[in-house]
């Protein structure tokens, strides 16, 4: 693997970290809006919980691709810090 690809992964990596913690704390503000009387109708409250759902399931999603990522790099260079 070149430097070229090697500096692609790392890019790669930290975007789908930065990814992942965008979707979180999406899904974290949908979960609290969901928790504040009287903002919600009661039958639009299980589609703000499928919306909370998405967003957590789209952040795991994107955390472990960007751990894929960091595992391709180390087990190239497993000696670079």
């Amino acid at each position: 693997m070149n430097e070229q690809q090697r500096d692609e992964l790392r890019a790669k990596a930290g975007d789908f970290k930065m990814y992942s913690l965008v979707l979180f704390s999406l899904g974290a503000f949908f979960y609290f809006g969901t928790m504040i009387p009287g903002a919600l109708e009661a039958a639009k409250k299980p589609f703000a919980l499928l919306a909370v759902a998405g967003c957590l399931a789209a952040a795991l999603y994107c955390s472990r691709r960007a751990a894929r990522y960091v595992c391709q790099l180390e087990e190239e260079n497993p000696f670079e810090p």
